[in-house]
């Protein structure tokens, strides 16, 4: 009997010791699987059993100083030679602005040559969202080996604490590699969910925030989630660095179009904003076409959003930007305490039928250009349809039926930059005006 009990006893610990080796990830649905306080007296780390995007469990870290951390050992279980990339889910209800990565690698050898042997990453603090993080660890010459120790600190702030904060780690996982970075035609990280991040975007208002979450989403696993503060008294654009080129150019009038699902905890409607800045030969070109979208769901579930968008220039290059309107005393304006998640972005571009040199018309004569005086002189040989547009790609001014000889008055428009078109007989004309 007693053999036998010593058999299983064994069977056990080497079943449990070969989940420690090739355990490259953890949820913690059923407990702590291992974890606990690494080092010091600085936190309280449990189970909690309800938390995380499932509600089926989370790592849960209550600080006591700016060094409370959580972490395995001795055998974390991850082949560091391999695995260089940490995804890790988290929700940061502290006020802490940083995690710190420690450990060993195989010859006990802190992970970084610095005083502490130590990685900080920058975290948002006070979030009611989960998010998700990828940390590359492949820069780090001492990642390598059997990790003899892993931990994570939740470091700074701790004096501002509110009582009940904690830190929440719904799963980390190691990974050979990461995702790739996504793209939708002209868009980065078009579903959120990718490693990028939103790293690419900036703009930046008092009133608002942006966030990608874990917690709501259309489809995926995450989508970007906007906090009004306060309320609202310009429009948020979100601002891509992202450039899509090509190697051959898009002719005028070509079809740009954008979609994206939306969803707000507002019982009035929204106005969302698409731009595209438009790029021919390297240089930004001088309008850049936006289309407004108003949502029309009001009770708190998604939407599809589609804009539809035409240029009135050529273009090899683009970039997308997206915003939240706001306008002077209109009910679609955002307000404190207003959300909006926006997921699943989608773009594509339908090229305009090239125009064949017969299609492009001729013997055209404007002038005076720069405009100086508010009238601009059309002079063609038959008449047809003369249009002025804006920077924007908005037109705003328009003569339909002119003679051949037609004075376009320009006098209530503003100083800058504007596209004239003339269309006559199926075929078409195209320049740039100055109005000063």
């Amino acid at each position: 009997m007693r053999k036998e009990i010593l058999k299983k006893g064994l069977l056990l610990t080497i079943a449990l010791f070969a989940f420690q080796i090739n355990a490259q990830k953890f949820t913690f649905s059923t407990g702590l699987e291992g974890w606990s306080t690494n080092y010091g007296n600085n936190g309280t780390v449990e189970h909690a059993p309800t938390e995380g995007t499932a509600n089926d469990g989370a790592l849960k870290l209550i600080r006591a100083t700016d060094n409370a951390n959580f972490g395995i050992k001795p055998t974390p279980g991850v082949d560091a030679s391999v695995k260089k990339y940490i995804k890790i889910k988290y929700k940061n209800s502290t006020t802490a602005t940083v995690l710190r990565i420690g450990g060993k690698n195989d010859e006990t050898t802190p992970i970084k040559t610095n005083s502490g042997g130590t990685i900080d990453i920058n975290i948002s603090p006070s979030l009611d969202e989960y998010v998700i993080t990828y940390i590359d660890m492949s820069i780090y010459d001492l990642w390598k080996g059997e990790l003899t120790d892993f931990s994570i600190a939740v470091r700074k702030n701790v004096a501002n604490e509110a009582s009940g904060s904690a830190f929440y780690l719904d799963e980390i996982e190691f990974l050979e590699t990461a995702p790739a970075v996504t793209y939708s035609e002209f868009i980065q990280n078009p579903s959120f969910d990718g490693p990028s991040g939103i790293t690419h975007i900036s703009g930046v208002k008092d009133f608002a925030s942006r966030v990608i979450t874990s917690t709501e989403k259309h489809d995926g696993d995450q989508s970007l989630k906007t906090t009004f503060s306060t309320d609202a008294s310009a429009p948020y654009w979100a601002f891509s660095d992202y450039v899509k080129t090509y190697t051959t150019k898009y002719p005028v009038d070509s079809d740009i179009q954008i979609k994206m699902w939306a969803k707000t905890n507002r019982t009035n409607p929204i106005t969302i904003s698409a731009r595209v800045k438009l790029f021919d030969g390297g240089e930004e070109t001088a309008t850049k076409p936006i289309a407004n979208v108003t949502t029309t769901n009001t009770n708190g579930e998604w939407e599809e959003l589609t804009f539809d968008i035409k240029n009135v220039e050529e273009f090899d290059g683009i970039v997308f930007w997206f915003g939240i309107n706001y306008v002077e005393g209109e009910a679609t304006n955002l307000l404190a305490g207003d959300i909006v998640y926006l997921d699943q972005m989608t773009a594509n571009i339908t090229e305009a039928t090239l125009k064949l040199d017969n299609n492009i018309l001729d013997r055209v004569s404007i002038y005076p250009n720069p405009v100086v005086y508010g009238k601009l002189n059309i002079n063609t040989v038959n008449g047809g349809e003369i249009s002025l547009f804006n920077i924007l790609g908005a037109k705003v001014l328009t003569s339909k039926a002119v003679t051949k000889n037609h004075s376009l008055d320009t006098s209530n428009l503003k100083s800058g930059v504007y596209l004239l078109n003339v269309v006559s007989n199926g075929k078409s004309y195209t320049q740039k005006i100055i109005i000063k």
